[in-house]
């Protein structure tokens, strides 16, 4: 490996721990206020996101919005703090090998498909996709989704893993932030019609939330290791083929479907889990080691 395939972000600047609690508590307050501001618009248009495009503009645009409220609650946390006015420094923009970029991808790929996969052979759903939409939805579309992902992930990792970082341990925080960062989409599951049909919206939320927590784990990790752009491209991955190919190839076969497959079933959650064990145990657990190492100091990387 190279230097560039290892930890090249530029430390964060110096702050107590007291100014890195406050941040990172600012920002999980302020993001659920705006969070549940957007849900109550989307939630008042009668949004169901398994049709957000049969919703009001209104309504679309509320839905979306959801993704840009972490990067504005970073912001407005960053800015609070009289020694933290310096916007979108020290987040985790960073230079990065191309070695770190292919793995992300691959890991945003790899437990989607798997999962799928899983469901199709098992006859647990039918199969009706084909490569060459599975080859556009992991590679031309997952540039439509990095906006996205980046607005999510400069509030979530950029700043919430950074700032937890400096006060925790890195396996806290990986677990704490991929947990926060998951309640945070229970709303769309609940509210706002994302419980597939028949499905219990208890059941779908926590496997969701498994799943999630699990990606977001993967994601802390990249962050602290290697800044933000391999997290926020794994993100987009999975994002890009979960919507664009597995689950539009998925046919439903019969009541189980819903419940082992989408983003809410148990195959995803799993697969994710498992995603989640092998990255540690390959990449996540020598970061840990490295960073509880050098303490506090080595903790602000990205």
């Amino acid at each position: 490996m190279t230097t560039t395939d290892t930890i090249t972000a530029p430390a964060a600047a110096p702050v107590s721990q007291t100014i890195a609690r406050r941040e990172a508590v600012r920002f999980v307050a302020l993001q659920a206020v705006l969070g549940l501001a957007a849900a109550a618009i989307a939630m008042s248009e009668n949004v169901n996101v398994l049709h957000i495009d049969e919703a009001t503009p209104l309504g679309q645009a509320a839905t979306y919005g959801m993704a840009f409220t972490p990067l504005i609650a970073a912001l407005a946390a960053r800015l609070s703090n009289p020694r933290g006015r310096r916007g979108l420094r020290g987040l985790g923009f960073a230079r990065v090998g191309w070695r770190p970029l292919l793995l992300a991808w691959i890991t945003g790929l790899a437990p989607v498909l798997a999962a799928y996969v899983v469901v199709w052979l098992t006859g647990a759903g039918g199969f009706s996709g084909n490569a060459g939409s599975a080859a556009l939805a992991g590679t031309v579309l997952v540039l439509a989704y990095l906006p996205l992902a980046l607005a999510e992930d400069l509030g979530w990792r950029g700043l919430l893993v950074t700032r937890l970082a400096q006060v925790a341990r890195p396996r806290t925080v990986h677990l704490v932030s991929g947990v926060l960062w998951s309640l945070s989409h229970v709303w769309l599951i609940v509210f706002l019609g994302g419980t597939p049909e028949g499905v219990s919206p208890v059941y779908a939320a926590a496997m969701f939330t498994v799943g999630t927590t699990a990606l977001g784990y993967i994601l802390s990790a990249m962050q602290l290791r290697w800044g933000l752009w391999p997290g926020v491209l794994a993100h987009a991955t999975v994002n890009a083929v979960m919507y664009h190919f597995a689950e539009p190839s998925t046919v439903v076969t019969g009541p189980a479907t819903n419940w082992i497959a989408t983003e809410t079933g148990l195959a995803y959650a799993v697969s994710m889990v498992v995603a989640a064990l092998l990255f540690h145990r390959w990449f996540g657990s020598r970061a840990d080691v490295r960073l509880t190492t050098h303490g506090v100091d080595a903790s602000r990387a990205a």
